[in-house]
């Protein structure tokens, strides 16, 4: 299966070593080694100790990152997995990595394009997909729908979230005022 990307080291989170990984989820907890790698750099592979939720970021305690400033000096770095490792999501839930290059369409059918990357806002996680139409941000929401048997993201939008809705959009504005 090979490396997936599960998060980057944003900040040192206490004085003893643990750093605080963001754009990840549940998988960190699965791990028991880890690669760093940032362009630059030489990649480290790392033993985890332990990792927890901490807020809306993940902390992870690395083997041979004693303190705040060893923690400090792997802000910036990728941490990447091996996707084995990560086991299975579980019924109705999905690890980010898995909806990665997945293709995106609605419910008719039309295709919107390919998950590129996701990332975290204060409500819900969002995908970036791009295709014919550009890029498009699309939220994680209830009317979205990962279909892990045809490998695809299905989205079956409301009105003008997707752009091509812009006339019935208006259409709607018009009946309220």
């Amino acid at each position: 299966m090979g490396w997936v990307r599960l998060g980057k080291v944003v900040r040192a989170v206490s004085l003893d070593g643990r750093v605080g990984v963001a754009g990840t989820e549940g998988a960190l907890s699965r791990m028991s080694r880890v690669e760093l790698r940032r362009p630059g750099s030489a990649d480290r592979d790392c033993q985890v100790v332990a990792a927890g939720p901490q807020g809306r970021i993940w902390w992870l305690r690395l083997e041979g990152v004693a303190d705040r400033s060893a923690a400090e000096a792997l802000v910036g770095y990728d941490v990447w997995g091996r996707r084995e490792a990560m086991g299975d999501a579980g019924q109705g839930f999905h690890f980010w990595a898995d909806l990665e290059g997945l293709p995106v369409v609605t419910i008719t059918g039309e295709e919107l394009g390919r998950v590129e990357e996701l990332f975290v806002t204060g409500g819900v996680d969002v995908l970036v997909v791009r295709g014919p139409g550009g890029e498009r941000l699309v939220p994680l929401a209830p009317y979205v729908t990962v279909d892990r048997e045809r490998g695809r993201v299905v989205v079956d939008a409301p009105p003008g979230l997707l752009g091509a809705d812009e006339e019935e959009a208006r259409r709607t504005e018009k009946k309220r005022t």
